[in-house]
């Protein structure tokens, strides 16, 4: 079974880019603001970083333990966010390619995330049917 994502142009209704590499189903995809770069998060437990000039894949990110659901970046574009079916959030700093934090969001799978504008309020969404709010700056959710 081929696990890509495709990028289609709404204008034409053509597939711009097919985005090979996962070997599991993708999850999500977001984009980068202001750039020509994307995010996947993918049920092989990891989340990619795409080049729409190229259609390669420049990074991926390990460290989830189970199918990653969701990933957002901030508007500033220097950290990702993500989350998967273990409740784990996980954010990432781009530029230096690592694992800025980690935080437990309870025993629910988390379905989706993301950042407020100013990039240290995180919001996810749980199968408990819940909300949390996290804020990064105050460490607690």
């Amino acid at each position: 079974m081929d696990h890509l994502a495709k990028i289609f142009d709404v204008n034409v209704g053509k597939c711009r880019h097919s985005l090979r590499g996962h070997v599991d189903s993708v999850n999500a995809v977001h984009f980068q603001p202001y750039s020509n770069i994307v995010a996947t998060a993918s049920a092989d437990k990891t989340v990619s970083l795409w080049d729409l000039k190229t259609s390669l894949c420049v990074q991926t990110f390990f460290g989830h333990n189970n199918a990653v659901n969701d990933v957002c970046f901030s508007l500033a574009g220097d950290k990702i966010v993500s989350c998967d079916s273990d409740g784990i959030v996980k954010v990432w700093d781009v530029r230096m390619i690592k694992e800025k934090l980690q935080f437990d969001s309870g025993p629910y799978a988390a379905n989706a995330v993301d950042f407020d504008v100013s990039g240290t309020i995180i919001g996810i969404a749980l199968d408990k049917g819940e909300v949390k709010i996290y804020n990064e700056a105050m460490d607690k959710v």
